[in-house]
C-alpha cells in the first residue's frame, strides 16, 4: 500500500471514530432530587446577593458566585456543581468571565 493510500485510510478511520464519539450521547448529569434543586437555587441566589452586597466588580461576579456556590454545596458530594453551574438558567444572566476581569 502506498503512503498516500495509508494516509487517506488513516484519515478516514480517524474521522469515522471522531464522528462516532461526537454522535454518542454524553452521559447526562445525575438527576437531582427536588431538595437538591432547591439547595442549588438557594445557594445561587444567596451568593448573587452576597456578591452584590460586597460590591464585587461586575466582570468578576460570575467567578465569585461560582466559588461561593461550590463552597456552599461542598457537603453534597453527589451534586456535580461545576456542570450544573454551566447549564443552570439562574447563571445565564451573569456576566461572562474574561481575561481582563482579573
Amino acid at each position: 500500500m502506498s503512503r498516500i493510500a495509508k494516509t487517506v485510510f488513516a484519515c478516514v478511520v480517524a474521522a469515522g471514530l471522531a464522528g462516532a464519539a461526537v454522535a454518542a450521547p454524553a452521559p447526562a448529569a445525575a438527576k437531582l432530587t427536588p431538595a437538591e434543586k432547591t439547595a442549588l437555587k438557594q445557594a445561587i441566589s444567596s451568593c448573587k446577593a452576597e456578591a452584590k452586597g460586597k460590591k464585587v466588580p461586575w466582570l468578576q461576579r460570575r467567578k465569585y458566585v461560582k466559588g461561593c456556590v461550590v463552597e456552599a454545596l461542598k457537603d453534597k458530594p453527589n451534586i456535580d456543581v461545576m456542570t450544573l453551574l454551566k447549564t443552570h438558567p439562574d447563571m445565564k444572566d451573569m456576566p461572562a468571565e474574561s481575561a481582563d476581569a482579573m
